[in-house]
């Protein structure tokens, strides 16, 4: 049984050749979703990129998938988890999903922060509206 190497986390795991190396990950008790994309995922059928992980040596994983393509172009240097099938003895690293995670909430916190100033905005201009129609709403 192939034996995978999560080097970020000191942690290793034997799956069954063929095997996900998303479901590696949570065999091993290692999440491969950085920051609020442990919430915000397609719980692995490949469409948010949000697993990204790096893998050595290659020739021990699967092939790039048509969906790692769309997400990542056609020659990634990370590949996404939920898409890499082991074939054999690999070490992985988690860094490139954290980073990406780090970045994803802070564009979350960014739109939160940019939503609350437009509706904060659009009541303005409901209430100036109001009292220049001569109906004031308070």
């Amino acid at each position: 049984m192939p034996t995978v190497f999560f080097e970020d986390e000191n942690r290793k795991v034997e799956v069954p050749l063929g095997t996900s190396l998303r479901k590696a990950a949570q065999m091993a008790g290692v999440s491969v979703y950085g920051s609020i994309n442990k919430v915000l995922n397609c719980r692995g059928f490949g469409f948010c990129g949000t697993d990204m992980v790096t893998v050595k040596p290659l020739e021990n994983i699967s092939g790039v998938t048509f969906k790692e393509k769309l997400q990542l172009g056609d020659h990634p240097k990370a590949r996404l988890a939920c898409q890499v099938k082991v074939n054999g003895d690999i070490i992985v690293s988690t860094a490139p999903a954290m980073v990406y995670g780090q970045e994803m909430l802070d564009n979350v916190k960014f739109i939160a922060t940019a939503g609350i100033f437009l509706l904060l905005f659009l009541g303005a201009v409901v209430y100036m509206g109001f009292e220049l129609a001569g109906k004031p709403l308070f």
